[in-house]
């Protein structure tokens, strides 16, 4: 099978059932890991294990505080809750689901800019993959 690197054009972002991908430049599912060491005093006495990594949804968004149901509003008035979302990086293509904890996104910006705002959303335990086969 050849290979098709991710191209990320049309992809599909819901947060509890609203779609977001219009106000969303950039999302990743960003994994964290981390190892703990534990050496003792002779040589070679070293033991280092890896955990369970803990995941993200980090999302560029362009702020609107006007429309009532926006991303911006939505993360403002919804902030320490946990729903549902799903990631499809292509649309109808492989995606990925789970529960996030929604957190508020920075208000305002620059002079002659546009509005934008970046925020880091936790995932609770590890997103699920869902494999859709494109021909």
């Amino acid at each position: 099978m050849p290979f098709q690197p991710l191209y990320m054009t049309e992809s599909k972002l819901t947060i509890d059932g609203t779609a977001f991908e219009a106000e969303v430049s950039g999302v990743r599912l960003t994994p964290t890991s981390s190892s703990s060491t534990w050496k003792g005093l002779k040589a070679g006495s070293s033991f280092t294990k890896g955990g369970l990594a803990t995941w993200v949804v980090a999302l560029n968004l362009g702020q609107d505080h006007q429309l009532a149901e926006s991303l911006s509003n939505f993360l403002y008035d919804n902030e320490g809750a946990t729903v549902p979302f799903t990631l499809e990086p292509i649309a109808g293509g492989t995606g990925f689901t789970g529960t996030l904890t929604v957190q508020a996104a920075d208000i305002g910006g620059d002079v002659d800019a546009f509005g934008t705002a970046t925020v880091s959303l936790p995932v609770s335990g590890k997103p699920t993959r869902t494999i859709v086969a494109i021909p």
